[in-house]
Parts: structure tokens; sequence; C-alpha cells
């Protein structure tokens, strides 16, 4: 059985040993598996539901390590095609301890790019429950029209869909493109995440009030800001909710937000089923949600690299019943 059907980026990451440096300084590199709606398929698994993946590598030996890589967490990857006419996409990594990043992409084009609207059939949805993507896949065709078709299918099938833009400006035309089709998408989705560093791009406002209101206009049900060491905010429109981030010793981020936003999925998902709605979910519940999410984002910036960094959900509860008992001492 599938829960979440994720699709996107899956890439090869290097990702710099040395903090706070440029990539042009970085001395070395660490490789791991990456690509946010890869990333958000492997932190659910491992949350303790079942993930598909679906998306395109190379063939070639970075596609094989990555299918391998995501297989060995038990991610579904019947739906993880090989691209005979293309590498696997390659991204170097520098991050620095107030979560920006420098990247740098090898994709020209990346195999992730050219999954088509052939590869998406009616199979690949099986009886999920969710279906959750960016809009890295939607820059360039033809990757563009098969998000845009498992857009159709999971609307036709009554899914839960959730959205993180992960805007990457490299890769986008210009800020302009970047923002209408980021935008665009928010008609489709009922649980949105979007990240302070990318707010405006994603909703052409710079006060929050404002694009708030953009976004929930455009229909969906709960929005969420990921806010790095500042926390969390979430709201329906009738309440806000702010979450304080947990201080822990801050290796590295990537991956972080993607991990957030697989929590907010585990959490709401059963929920968003028995009330119809996410706007729906009493503020308690989706407050708890918001709770466990930001522990798993702060727990996945105490390891290097993205995919190994995400936590399990036994982890997340031990972390939670530590800060507690802090708390009471």
């Amino acid at each position: 059985m599938t829960d979440v059907i994720s699709m996107g980026e899956l890439l090869v990451e290097f990702v710099s040993t040395a903090d706070n440096i440029s990539l042009s300084r970085a001395p070395g590199f660490i490789k791991a598996p990456g690509g946010a709606p890869a990333n958000v398929a492997v932190a659910l698994q491992r949350l303790g539901l079942n993930a598909r993946f679906v998306g395109k590598v190379g063939d070639d030996p970075f596609g094989f390590y990555l299918r391998e890589s995501i297989a060995e967490t038990g991610v579904d990857t019947n739906y993880l095609f090989v691209e005979r006419t293309a590498r696997t996409t390659a991204v170097f990594v520098a991050v620095w301890d107030d979560g920006r990043k420098d990247l740098c992409f090898y994709r020209n084009p990346g195999a992730d790019m050219l999954i088509n609207e052939s590869d998406i059939t009616e199979d690949v949805f099986g009886n999920a429950q969710c279906f959750h993507f960016g809009s890295i896949s939607l820059i360039n065709e033809p990757a563009a029209s098969a998000q845009r078709k498992a857009l159709r299918i999971a609307h036709e099938r009554g899914l839960m869909i959730t959205y993180d833009p992960n805007y990457r400006p490299t890769l986008w035309p210009n800020a302009q493109t970047a923002h209408e089709v980021i935008f665009s998408q928010f008609k489709h989705c009922h649980l949105a995440k979007v990240s302070s560093e990318e707010w405006v791009t994603a909703t052409g406002h710079t006060e929050l009030s404002d694009g708030v209101r953009a976004v929930l206009d455009q229909g969906v049900e709960l929005l969420v800001i990921s806010r790095g060491d500042k926390g969390a905010f979430a709201t329906n429109g009738s309440y806000q909710i702010e979450m304080p981030a947990y201080p822990v010793d801050v290796v590295e981020t990537t991956g972080a937000g993607d991990g957030f936003m697989a929590a907010m999925i585990a959490q709401l998902l059963p929920e968003r089923r028995k009330s119809g709605s996410l706007a729906k979910v009493d503020k308690q519940v989706v407050e708890d949600a918001l709770r466990f999410a930001t522990a798993v984002g702060a727990l996945t910036c105490t390891k290097r690299g993205a995919i190994p960094a995400l936590p399990t959900h036994a982890e997340v509860e031990a972390f939670l019943r530590t800060l507690e008992g802090q708390r009471e001492q």
C-alpha cells in the first residue's frame, strides 16, 4: 500500500565538508542523495508512512547510486524511471549556519528534466491518499507536462495535494517567470509550505498578511511558513500559530525543510480524511503537527547531507520527550 506519491527531482548532492564558506573555497565534498521531493518521500517513510517516488535518473553510476539509496529506505521506486539519453543531475552545495546555500547544478539537461507524460499513468497512483510536488519540474519540458498530468490525475482521484515550491534561483530564466509559475500552483494544493527565503518570489508580497491572503485566496486550506532558526508559522485564515525553533547543534541545514514538510503531511493526512479539509482541522491538532514538524527539521540539521540526516519517528519522539523533561526540571 502507498500512502503518499512524491514526484520531482532526485539528484546526487556533493555537500561541502566545510561550513560558512562559498563553493569556490570548499576544500572537499561528501556525496549524498538529494532532491526535495525525494527527500520528502524518504522522510515520510522514516516517519511511518508508505511513500512512492516518481522521477527519472540517468543510466549511469550516480543513477544506480540514487535508486539504491532511496530503495534501501523502503520508498517504492517502481516508478523511478531510467533515462538513457541524459546524465543524472548533480548539485554542489555549500551552506551557512543561518540557512543560506551556495548551489551549483549540473543538468544540461539532467535526467530528471526528461520525465514525460507517457510515464505518468493511473497505475502510478494506486491507492495513494496524497500527492506531493514542487516547482522545479515545472521549469522545463517535457517534465512540466508530466507534472501537470500527474496533478490532473491527483485531483480526479480526490487526493490531498501538498506543495513546496523549493525555489532555486539559478534554475529559472528570471525571477518574474519563477514567481508566475510558482504562484500559479497554489490553486492546485491543499497544504502549501513556503520558506521565508522564497516568500516574496512565491507570493509576490513582502508583507506577511498580504502574502497569506494571496495564497489562501487560491484555495489553499493550510499555509505553513518555515523560518529556519526563527521557527515556523501556520494559518488557515481564521487562526495563526507561531512555533519557535528548537535549539540544536547545527551541522548542516540541507533537507531540514523537506523533513519539516513530510512531518506536516504525516501528521495531517489522517486528520484531513476525517474532516474533509485542512481548514476544518482543530487548531490544537495543527499546533501539535507544527511542533512535531519543527522537531523533525531541527534533528535534520544535526547531521550532514539531506537524506542521511532525516530522522525516524522514534527519534523525533525521543527528542521531544527529552525537551519536555528539560522543561520540567
